[in-house]
């Protein structure tokens, strides 16, 4: 990651950048998440703006528990992360790095509640 003038550099496919963690709309950060384990791996950046600019989080603690707490109840299997306080001038952003998963796919499951095979056969 390179900061110039208080500015991540561009998102790319690893990279990706959040404002604020969303704690009423889970869904779209842990696709990222489970995304990131599918394939090579990357890393959400929150505390910056969709232009890269730093913004810094509010209670960075609270979001990085959250954050933990949300991942192992809501995905399957639950990936290697890293959590990762980043301090710049005076803000404080969170990296969550998602290592390249070994056992992909992982799946989001919206209630927290991963079916057993037999219930996905009671629905058909």
């Amino acid at each position: 990651m390179q900061i110039h003038n208080n500015t991540l550099m561009a998102e790319c496919s690893t990279y990706d950048f959040k404002e604020m963690l969303e704690r009423k709309k889970v869904k779209s950060w842990l696709k990222s998440i489970s995304a990131f384990a599918n394939t090579d791996g990357g890393s959400l950046f929150y505390g910056v703006n969709d232009d890269g600019v730093i913004v810094g989080l509010n209670n960075p603690q609270a979001d990085a528990d959250f954050i933990s707490e949300t991942i192992k109840a809501r995905l399957d299997p639950v990936p290697e992360i890293q959590l990762i306080p980043i301090e710049h001038e005076g803000h404080i952003l969170l990296e969550v790095k998602v290592k390249a998963g070994m056992q992909t796919p992982y799946y989001y499951y919206q209630d927290g509640h991963v079916p057993h095979m037999y219930e996905w056969a009671m629905k058909a």
